[in-house]
């Protein structure tokens, strides 16, 4: 596919789209006169940022977002949901949004807000220490895997994250469970409470445990 202009003639989308620089595939993917069918290609970039901006074009295919909304990439969701760092009213917006990539993202972005202030709120202290790792309980409790666990860890590496923030955002862990198992790391690391009882407990975590829109 070829455009032209009149300073430099013809200029071939679709090779721009296999430029080097992610530089110059991003100007492209962000840039609302992109074909529909050149973003197509672009959403499949391997650098994340590029993803992001054909994700965000306005002129993505409806198709191509419903498909990435429920795909399965955590590094774009997580980097997506760490963009939005806006307040919950206009996230609670783009939950309508005709982009249901940018509509599944904000849910995202809600939940952690959600799942911080509900920490707080119930306040459940990190007790220091080495033993009764998190990612240990809830594998103890097959919350998750030990490959979802190895996932885990290097996209917190990666993007700089926790790890109940990374299991949260990436939809390993529903949160109500995440602060059931912090509050369970808790009393364990106090011995408040022993293993056994605590992984059961915590295998019996329920979704609804704690009531609330976005702690589902």
């Amino acid at each position: 596919m070829k455009t032209r202009s009149a300073t430099e003639g013809c200029v071939d989308i679709e090779a721009l789209a296999q430029h080097s620089s992610s530089y110059i595939r991003g100007a492209l993917a962000s840039n609302p006169t992109t074909p529909p069918e050149v973003l197509r290609l672009l959403v499949n970039d391997p650098n994340d940022s590029v993803k992001l901006a054909a994700a965000l074009n306005p002129e993505c295919p409806l198709d191509v977002l419903r498909s990435l909304s429920e795909a399965s990439d955590w590094n774009i969701r997580i980097g997506l949901a760490n963009q939005l760092d806006i307040c919950d009213d206009i996230l609670s917006a783009l939950l309508t949004h005709r982009n249901p990539y940018l509509a599944a993202q904000s849910r995202y972005a809600l939940s952690a807000a959600a799942f911080e202030r509900k920490v707080k709120e119930l306040e459940i202290v990190c007790v220091p220490g080495t033993k009764y790792k998190l990612g240990e309980l809830l594998i103890a409790a097959k919350q998750i895997s030990p490959d979802h666990l190895a996932s885990a860890l290097t996209l917190g590496q990666t993007h700089h994250l926790r790890l109940g923030r990374v299991l949260l955002q990436t939809g390993m862990v529903k949160a109500s469970v995440l602060i059931e198992a912090l509050r369970l790391q808790s009393l364990l690391r106090k011995e408040s409470i022993d293993l056994a009882d605590a992984t059961k407990l915590l295998t019996h975590a329920r979704s609804h445990f704690y009531e609330s829109k976005f702690l589902e």
